[in-house]
């Protein structure tokens, strides 16, 4: 590891570039995801997802076999279920009920989770400004939560949805601390194929045992959800964690986490743009959890 997993890295303007293009990507990943829900279910969203992204990887597979070695297969197993395995499955069941806004914004919940994980396990610098911060974005996690949670038949908010995406944002922050620590020196092309590599085949074996082919031929919509599914897989799964790989290993696991600051703008304009109802909750919420962020950032 060439840096202190506590120590700010000196950020470039090239830095700065990529992480808006990562933002911008995977900001558009939930209307992505919302609008594949049309016709397929939640776990066939999430499987096709992983499956078309290794079809995408395969070119790239060889590359992984050469450099990936055999000490580093635990860890990339820990890498992958925590980065891509989980968080598509968390993600679509949240989004059966809840806006790509509001998930956009709870997801920004990863920096702050980063920051708590690399002082418990990879030796970050414990800061009490960055523990206020944790406090200060949790709370703005929970009124998001309360006050946005999509109501029941019986007029009950359903929390669960929420806290799915917490779940994800969780996964993503143990990822990206590993990351960081086991493979600084493995080019992001070669891990995000040995990834896909592990991911890929299970995830088609499941979708292929669904009734995922039936769905495609006889949904109105079904050619529709899966052309989003692709764009979903290559650009916002393929290109966007080739980069967040690349950002990770330039500059430090706080920083590149820190992509979550800008999702949520992007994640809220898509969802504006497709008639969701941006609430004073929202705006509370993203305020206080990006005030939080900051502050662990800080």
């Amino acid at each position: 590891m060439n840096d202190t997993m506590g120590e700010v890295q000196k950020v470039t303007l090239s830095d700065w570039g990529l992480l808006l293009a990562i933002s911008l990507i995977w900001g558009s990943s939930f209307i992505l995801m919302k609008k594949g829900l049309i016709a397929f279910d939640s776990t066939q969203v999430a499987s096709m997802r992983i499956f078309l992204t290794m079809i995408a990887m395969i070119p790239f597979i060889v590359m992984a076999i050469k450099r990936i070695h055999k000490k580093d297969l635990l860890p990339l197993v820990a890498v992958a279920l925590a980065g891509n395995g989980f968080p598509p499955f968390l993600f679509t069941a949240a989004q059966v009920r809840l806006s790509s806004s509001a998930a956009g914004i709870l997801n920004s919940l990863t920096p702050i989770f980063v920051f708590l994980f690399g002082v418990l396990f990879f030796k970050m610098i414990f800061k009490w400004k960055r523990l206020f911060g944790v406090l200060v974005g949790f709370i703005g996690a929970v009124s998001l939560i309360v006050f946005a949670a999509p109501q029941s038949q019986t007029g009950q908010s359903e929390y669960i949805y929420g806290f799915y995406i917490v779940g994800a944002a969780l996964c993503y922050s143990m990822s990206v601390n590993l990351i960081k620590s086991r493979f600084q020196e493995i080019h992001p092309i070669a891990l995000n194929g040995g990834i896909f590599m592990l991911l890929g085949p299970f995830a088609g074996i499941y979708l292929f045992s669904t009734d995922f082919l039936t769905v495609l031929q006889t949904h109105p919509e079904g050619w529709n959800s899966f052309m989003y599914i692709v764009i979903l897989a290559i650009f916002g799964t393929a290109l966007a964690t080739i980069l967040f790989f690349k950002l990770t290993q330039k500059t430090d696991a706080l920083f590149s986490s820190t992509v979550t600051y800008l999702i949520p703008i992007f994640a809220v304009f898509w969802g504006f743009l497709d008639g969701e109802l941006i609430g004073w909750s929202y705006l509370v919420g993203l305020t206080c959890i990006l005030g939080g962020v900051y502050l662990a950032r800080k």
